[in-house]
């Protein structure tokens, strides 16, 4: 019995301990953070007009290397394989608006001619009847973007399919030494330089890699001259087929804005462009215009509070400019609508601007320019005005830029 008394003991001691025990502390889990994401760039606002470009605007430089295969009428039967021989162009460019541009292109490429059938079966001694000789090549493009000509415009978007159609000229030269011992076997080679009438289409696709560079993908079909292969099948004038394919990079250099691309003009700049385009001075006034009227529209009368329209003055100037005209017209309007009303002028100066000193009396020079603008170029009675300002009071609106709102109204009843 005593056992299970001693036994009863240890346990109500045991578990006495384990009340008394205090927990073990855990630190709170931290709250996982989020995942770092860089800040987007968004592109600035455009209006629809397109900026005023100069001469020196809008260039390309291009780069091309490809294969170029003859198909002329000494060809028929050739294997396609042994038809190819490499091409290379370099051509400069201008883009005149967001669909059409030309572009100038000099190049070089080796072609090759053959004997034909029927002649290698006359002679054996024409051995493969393979020729070579070397093409120079200069032609004036007119290129047309299909991409923004059927779609709208996308200054962002990564691919531009473009059509072009061109002219110029190819001047042959450097044949094979063996078309002079051909000729001499009757085979009809006339192995002295040719220059030769050529025209060309061909399309593009470019993809954008970077804003100043694009990677282009070019297929041509050009019509040469008879004669540019030393061999004339025709008495008259005739043309014969070549094909190009070529890769190669499009570098569009840097415009007087610092950009590279044709571009609508931006929100922020409209105004800096107000004097060199039109539609840009009209699109502006227009907007002001509609900013105007939504403000006016927007007074009403609440007195002993203030009027939405106030008036904005440049860091230590009291000059009231014409934008802010604009805005003591709205007042004076105001005035005129509600006879009722009289304004307390309440003037500020930019307390918390280090350069704006009290001791420039500026709040109180704001608040005599705007009375006397109501009074003298619009004829309000000055009667209708009380007057108040404090020098080293903040003005109740932030400043904007170097812009504060120095003068507010307050309605009154009259």
């Amino acid at each position: 019995m005593k056992r299970v008394y001693v036994i009863l003991a240890l346990l109500a001691f045991s578990l006495a301990g384990m009340a008394q025990e205090q927990k073990k502390w855990k630190a709170p889990k931290r709250p996982k953070r989020p995942k770092w994401e860089a800040p987007r760039q968004v592109a600035p606002e455009v209006i629809d007009v397109w900026r005023p470009y100069n001469a020196s605007d809008n260039w390309m430089l291009d780069f091309y290397g490809g294969w170029s295969m003859s198909m002329a009428e000494n060809m028929s039967g050739h294997g396609i394989a042994k038809m190819g021989m490499p091409m290379f162009d370099l051509g400069i460019g201008k883009q005149f608006s967001k669909i059409w541009s030309t572009r100038l292109t000099l190049g070089y490429r080796r072609q090759k001619g053959w004997a034909s059938d029927e002649a290698l079966a006359v002679s054996t001694l024409l051995g493969d009847g393979d020729y070579t000789f070397g093409m120079a090549a200069a032609y004036v493009d007119q290129m047309m973007s299909l991409t923004n000509l059927f779609c709208p415009y996308n200054e962002r978007r990564r691919l531009n399919v473009q059509l072009f159609v061109g002219a110029g000229m190819n001047y042959s030269f450097g044949f094979d030494d063996k078309t002079k011992r051909w000729e001499r076997l009757g085979y009809p080679v006339d192995y002295s330089d040719h220059m030769n009438l050529a025209v060309r289409c061909g399309l593009q696709g470019l993809l954008k890699i970077s804003e100043s560079a694009d990677i282009v993908l070019q297929g041509v079909g050009t019509m040469v001259g008879d004669s540019h292969n030393g061999v004339k099948h025709s008495k008259t004038f005739a043309l014969e087929p070549y094909a190009e394919v070529a890769l190669g990079v499009r570098v569009h250099l840097m415009d007087h804005y610092g950009d590279y691309r044709f571009y609508k003009v931006r929100r922020w700049e409209a105004t800096a462009l107000r004097t060199a385009d039109e539609r840009v001075a009209e699109l502006l006034d227009n907007e002001k215009l509609k900013e105007y009227q939504d403000r006016e529209a927007s007074e009403v009368v609440a007195f002993g509070e203030l009027m939405k329209t106030r008036i904005s003055f440049y860091v230590d100037r009291v000059f009231v400019n014409d934008y802010q005209m604009e805005n003591l017209r709205i007042v004076a309007d105001f005035l005129k609508k509600h006879p009722d009303v009289n304004l307390l002028i309440k003037g500020y100066c930019g307390a918390s601007v280090k350069s704006e000193s009290p001791d420039m009396h500026l709040a109180e020079r704001r608040v005599e320019s705007v009375k006397k603008a109501l009074v003298r170029y619009y004829n309000v009675d000055v009667s209708r005005f009380e007057t108040w300002f404090d020098e080293k009071a903040t003005p109740p609106f932030p400043m904007k830029g170097e812009w504060i709102d120095g003068v507010v109204f307050v309605m009154r009843k009259r």
